[in-house]
């Protein structure tokens, strides 16, 4: 009953209040209708910003699957060495927030940027003209952040599927490329199109990218366009185009139901037979030598932009031991005021949302898969909406819900943590209810048996068997707060700004890029330590699981 509540309050009501605002509805106007569609349709700038949001996803769905299928090819499917390297590499690429890839690629690609040095240095170049602002440019960035998503996905289905028609193929006589186009490539389509659509709507959603590549040159996306809505205080556009946002997102998912459900494309390997190897011959090393030219450019080099800038003492200057300082550091870290305030402030919303969300979804997840309560799957089926939801909706919706009584939250740091909780609450979920289903209830049995109260029995047996779950995703949805930028840029007010908010806002607060890159440098190492905190996780949870 109280989960109830709390999902009715929190998720249930800021969406039906979206929607409803969406559609005329107010608490001022009871007059349906779709006037402000009209009015946002009639503006040509919706229409530019509509169709680069959906030309920008394509193009990222298209290049990450080419990436993506021809290293998950070499990876899996050939004598390609160096494969674990590739694997580490493209996670860490992943991790590394698109914003901050954004960053580097201004710094490297911008006028006065690391390429244009180089150019100069070595032929004399003065006039550059490469557009490193564009809509090709977001596409390219998302690109390289979301293609590690697809490039798992697809090793994970190259490994799985039954190599048995393969082998048939081949001793028919059909070549390695006739049964790669032929067989391999049809069976592994679920899996892309799957992958593919997480990859088309996260592009969508994304606001920060193309608020730095591409609104300088006046290129909007809805994303851009909502948050200009925003601060032009016209909500009704705002909460239209979100509206439109969802429309989209949940009109690609449906047609991919309704489209596939019925049709089957793998096959599983339950024999343990291996895939056949393919030799790369003579062409092994010219093909490794691209793979980690690659690799360079899109993990390696971003990285490295934002080090070296990270210790200049002012973007620009030449890259000698004279202009290299600590002083950005221990000017961020420790004397920086604002700076301070954002740290401690991400850290405060962070654990207190994350806190939350993992009451709240582990709980539903207990509920849902491992107790008789009525209603379980309705809560979990409630819960994971916001997972549908792009990040710059939810604070929409939070807006819309919480600006006026009986809840006023807008204006105080309580809209930022209930929409971190809001956002949290999915991620603990799902991470703890694969340790809820693989838990052996006949020892909750057991304990029931023995005298043990429900509570008691779950505080002894169940409890320590998805704590593990818990913990991970807390500080998963930890990690995702500290990088966070459309809900916090869109619901802090003076005094509440978060790391998301400094990092958007310091090249305009005339901090710099070196500045802005010493706090790209710090976001990434807390992210990396991280995951590596929950890999290591992961990994004993799997070892247990393997003595159990």
């Amino acid at each position: 009953m109280f989960l109830g509540i709390i999902l009715s309050v929190f998720i249930l009501y800021p969406f039906s209040i979206l929607l409803l605002r969406s559609l005329g509805i107010s608490a001022e106007s009871f007059k349906p209708g779709i006037d402000i569609f009209t009015r946002i349709f009639s503006k040509r700038g919706t229409w530019k910003a509509l169709v680069n949001t959906i030309y920008t996803a394509l193009l990222v769905t298209v290049l990450t699957a080419i990436i993506s299928g021809i290293l998950a090819w070499l990876v899996v499917r050939t004598d390609f060495h160096f494969k674990r390297l590739i694997k580490n590499l493209s996670f860490l690429t992943f991790i590394i927030p698109p914003y901050i890839l954004a960053l580097s690629w201004l710094e490297f690609l911008g006028r006065n940027g690391y390429l244009h040095r180089i150019l100069g240095y070595i032929f004399g170049l003065k006039e550059y003209t490469l557009e490193y602002y564009s809509i090709t440019a977001v596409a390219i960035v998302m690109s390289i952040h979301l293609y590690p998503l697809v490039f798992m996905a697809l090793c994970n289905a190259l490994e799985k599927h039954d190599p048995s028609l393969e082998n048939a193929a081949i001793m028919s006589g059909a070549t390695a490329w006739k049964t790669t186009f032929s067989i391999t490539i049809p069976l592994i389509i679920p899996s892309f199109l799957s992958i593919g659509l997480l990859v088309f709507s996260r592009t969508m959603a994304n606001f920060g990218v193309p608020a730095l590549l591409a609104l300088p040159v006046r290129k909007e996306v809805l994303t851009t366009r909502i948050y200009a809505s925003l601060s032009d205080l016209n909500i009704d556009e705002a909460t239209a185009l979100s509206f439109l946002l969802v429309f989209l997102s949940g009109l690609v998912f449906t047609s991919y139901t309704l489209i596939f459900r019925k049709k089957s494309f793998a096959t599983i390997n339950f024999n343990g037979e291996k895939p056949r190897i393919y030799s790369l011959g003579k062409r092994k090393w010219i093909i490794t030598a691209v793979v980690f030219l690659f690799q360079g450019i899109t993990t390696i080099l971003p990285l490295a932009t934002i080090f070296i800038s990270s210790f200049l003492k002012r973007w620009g200057l030449p890259l000698k031991l004279e202009y290299l300082t600590l002083n950005n550091y221990i000017q961020l870290l420790f004397k920086n005021d604002q700076a301070v305030a954002a740290f401690r402030n991400s850290i405060t919303y962070g654990i207190t949302g994350a806190t939350f969300a993992a009451v709240i979804g582990s709980s539903i997840a207990f509920i849902s898969h491992s107790s008789e309560a009525k209603g379980g799957k309705v809560l979990e089926l409630v819960a994971s909406w916001p997972m549908a939801f792009p990040n710059i909706v939810l604070a929409v919706a939070a807006i819309l819900a919480w600006n006026t009584p009986p809840l006023a939250l807008y204006g105080t740091p309580w809209i930022i943590i209930v929409t971190y909780m809001v956002l949290f609450t999915p991620i603990i979920m799902k991470n703890v209810t694969g340790l809820i289903q693989n838990h052996d209830r006949t020892q909750t049995f057991a304990a029931r048996i023995s005298g043990a109260s429900p509570f008691r029995s779950f505080l002894d047996v169940t409890f320590p068997a998805i704590f593990p779950g818990i913990k991970s995703g807390w500080l998963l949805c930890f990690l995702i707060a500290l990088k966070e930028i459309p809900i916090s840029l869109m619901l802090y007010s003076s005094g509440q700004e978060t790391i998301g908010v400094l990092l958007f806002g310091m090249q305009s607060q005339s901090y710099g890029l070196e500045m802005t890159s010493t706090l790209a440098v710090v976001i990434i190492g807390l992210i990396f330590i991280g995951n590596i905190i929950i890999q290591t996780g992961k990994r004993r949870i799997k070892n247990e699981n393997a003595s159990d």
